[in-house]
């Protein structure tokens, strides 16, 4: 048992010259991958809290025209103020 353990021990740790070229070129690639899954998951996170976001906000916007659409504009105030002073006179 001692021996096979020792044996593949050795044939594990043994290596031979390989002949194999990584140029730069693959560096590359590998970290436009890397960039690319990040951005990709953050698109996801985004858009997945985005879209409940922009509801919440046109929601509130369209409360709030709704507000100004249902109180007196400043040319309906000044007109009934004038209309009463003239009747008062």
């Amino acid at each position: 048992m001692k021996y096979i353990f020792l044996l593949a021990i050795t044939v594990l740790f043994y290596t031979n010259n390989l002949q194999a070229y990584v140029g730069p070129g693959a560096g590359v690639g590998v970290i436009g991958a890397i960039v690319g899954v990040l951005l990709a998951i953050l698109m996801a996170i985004l858009g997945i809290f985005w879209y409940p976001l922009k509801r919440m906000f046109k929601k509130k916007e369209s409360e709030e025209s709704l507000e100004e659409s249902s109180s007196p504009t400043d040319t309906q105030t000044k007109e009934s103020e004038s209309s009463q002073s003239s009747e008062n006179q």
